[in-house]
């Protein structure tokens, strides 16, 4: 908005210069001309009935009136240019309202994408610790009559089975390969479900408890890890091969760890391929190059995310459980494909009613 100083017309004129203007009705009497306001406003202060809406001195037949007319200028009064608009006290309360705003969602935006950062040293590293007796025996005890109410769970994908491929067994038993990483959440899902399937096979020992990748997605899935870990049973052998590190600063930050034998690496590649994987990914579990794990066989960041190792175990004694489901459901199901291999030994695990059941949904019976 352009600024009209205080006394000026419309051609820029100091407002007592008068105009060389066609000739007006204006009386002979010598009466100071009324200054013009800024471009487009009539010169009386409210607009008087009459006017044209245009200033003094304009083109003729412009309709201005004299002394005498309901709408005359009246003598010696100075109608000053309207001063410079400003804001109101409210308006300003307003915007200083919208810039603080601004500002926090500014520092908000900062911190969710600098939280993602690779790098965040603010986060502290997964550590092992040894797996206390107590948290074991709850996720290993879980008592038959969950097994059997829970089935095959809720929200569970079955494995995959294969047939007419040749046996894989080591030390005389059929051999069950694992291929994990210590960053991987969905290998910390699988986790929990492996120690409790093979519990009822036989008996661990060296179990360390840790957390996934802090930085991955989910991130900080609470589980266990195979490093150091042993199952002692008559009916199986267990290979665990934690491939890769947890990663150590940041995403990605993560080590080799414990290597695969040839064998082991042509295992893993072969069957990916024939299971119609676009590459090899963790899990890996290969029962006796029968059954496979390929992928999380449920969904760790809606049922386990945010939860700790005990908080976790401590839910396993409630069939309905959201966790519950999960995990022995998904325990279930690799139980019946160890069945599988030890033609359903022991007994009273193969015939369980959850495990049978499993092992229909897979036609394994």
């Amino acid at each position: 908005m352009s600024q009209v100083k205080p006394g000026g017309g419309e051609s820029g004129r100091p407002g007592n210069q008068p105009r060389k203007a066609a000739p007006t009705r204006r009386p002979a009497a010598k009466t100071p001309a009324a200054k013009t306001t800024a471009k487009g406003r009539p010169p009386t202060a409210g607009g008087a009935k009459g006017g044209s809406g245009r200033p003094p001195g304009g083109p003729k037949g412009a309709g201005q009136r004299g002394p005498s007319g309901k709408g005359a200028a009246r003598p010696n009064k100075t109608i000053a240019a309207r001063p410079p608009q400003r804001f109101s006290p409210s308006t300003m309360a307003f915007v200083a309202v919208g810039l603080v705003v601004v500002i926090i969602l500014v520092f908000v935006v900062i911190k969710i994408t600098g939280g993602s950062s690779k790098n965040n040293t603010n986060t502290a590293a997964p550590t092992l610790s040894p797996a206390p007796a107590s948290l074991v025996g709850e996720v290993t005890g879980v008592p038959a009559s969950i097994v059997n109410t829970v089935g095959t769970g809720s929200g569970v994908i079955a494995p995959t089975v294969l047939s007419g491929q040749p046996a894989l067994t080591s030390g005389g038993h059929p051999e069950v390969l694992f291929i994990g990483a210590e960053f991987c959440p969905y290998c910390a899902a699988e986790r929990w479900a492996m120690i409790n399937a093979f519990s009822r096979f036989g008996t661990w020992s060296g179990l360390n408890e840790t957390t996934s990748s802090p930085w991955d997605s989910p991130p900080a899935i609470s589980t266990f890890s195979f490093v150091d870990a042993k199952l002692s049973s008559q009916y199986l052998t267990f290979v665990p091969v934690e491939h890769e590190t947890n990663d150590t600063s940041g995403l990605d930050t993560r080590k080799a760890l414990e290597p695969l034998t040839t064998a082991q690496g042509n295992l893993w590649t072969n069957y990916s391929s024939k299971l119609g994987l676009q590459g090899t990914g963790y899990p890996f579990v290969d029962f006796g190059n029968k059954v496979f794990v390929t992928g999380p066989s449920y969904n760790p960041a809606t049922i386990l995310a945010g939860l700790s190792q005990n908080e976790i175990a401590g839910k396993l004694a409630n069939a309905s459980d959201p966790v519950t489901q999960a995990i022995v459901g998904t325990a279930n199901y690799l139980t019946a494909a160890v069945c599988s291999l030890t033609h359903d030994q022991p007994a009273a695990v193969c015939s369980a009613a959850g495990v049978k059941k499993a092992a229909g949904a897979m036609n394994l019976s």
